[in-house]
């Protein structure tokens, strides 16, 4: 059971390399339209899978976060 259990960080990993795509923008519009309560989720997932929560990740990538935990990219939306 545990050989199986190992497997399954994996096998998310290996999914999300062998689609050739970059759901980037999807995912952060997703977060944007999450509560403070999916967005916990979000941010708690993102710690189990990589060690940093979603915010962090955006700030990584020079995504500023504002005082409410929003990313700075609210105004980029109505653009793409």
């Amino acid at each position: 059971m545990q050989d199986l259990i190992n497997n399954i960080v994996p096998t998310l990993m290996g999914e999300i390399e062998s689609d050739g795509e970059n759901e980037s923008k999807e995912l952060l519009y997703y977060y944007m339209a999450c509560d403070q309560v999916e967005k916990a989720v979000v941010n708690n997932v993102m710690i189990y899978l990589c060690g940093w929560s979603f915010e962090t990740l955006l700030e990584k990538c020079g995504i500023g976060i504002d005082e409410k935990g929003e990313p700075k990219l609210a105004e980029y939306k109505k653009d793409e």
